[in-house]
């Protein structure tokens, strides 16, 4: 007899972290003001009630989203930050921050927006706690050319990442994203081989 296939039902935490992580791409091309929680209930599919019964306010939710973005992050940067500097860490950061990417579109969104000047003011402290650490992950001091070049390969993983989301899988975008972002560092030399800073699914 065969058994019935019986899709895997979300659990509560990933029904959570899917609704902060399009709250964190409302507030990032809405601003706080104009993201209101019956805009993340029109994007999410759930009311409005049913949002309040798991945030109870605006304010809880948006803090939420942002902190939830900050530990996101933050975990990719606790795998970079003990490597020296040079081609390694920055391909081990790059990898991890493109696996971020594809597996969460509202932190990219927010990611972006982290890198001044700043859309929305009222968003500057926790976006620029997302943007201090992404940069710390490459080191980039205060040599001009290096922070061009850091700027534009965090830029480029962003976009691409927003741009090809919804017309090739993971699996298929991401060497793309990662050439494109190695070649915006500077580096003309074969990637490092791969450190395992596949982001935790459950982080954040």
């Amino acid at each position: 007899m065969t058994r019935a296939f019986r899709p895997v039902r979300p659990s509560s935490e990933d029904i959570d972290r899917a609704i902060l992580d399009t709250t964190a791409g409302l507030l990032a091309r809405r601003g706080l003001r104009d993201t209101a929680v019956q805009a993340v209930a029109d994007a999410t599919g759930y009311s409005k009630t049913g949002l309040l019964g798991r945030f109870p306010s605006k304010e809880a939710l948006v803090d939420s989203a942002l902190r939830q973005c900050v530990e996101q992050t933050r975990a990719v940067h606790a795998r970079v930050v003990q490597l020296p500097d040079g081609p390694r860490r920055d391909a081990t950061a790059l990898r991890g921050l493109i696996d971020l990417a594809l597996l969460r579109r509202g932190w990219t969104e927010l990611a972006l927006a982290s890198v001044p000047p700043f859309r929305d003011e009222a968003l500057r402290e926790r976006l620029s706690e997302i943007g201090d650490l992404l940069f710390d992950m490459f080191h980039m001091g205060t040599d001009l050319e290096r922070r061009a070049r850091v700027t534009g390969a965090i830029g480029a993983l962003a976009v691409l990442a927003l741009t090809y989301d919804q017309e090739a899988t993971p699996a298929q975008v991401r060497p793309l994203i990662l050439a494109t972002c190695w070649g915006a560092l500077g580096h003309h030399r074969p990637l490092p081989e791969a450190d395992d800073v596949t982001p935790d699914a459950d982080a954040g």
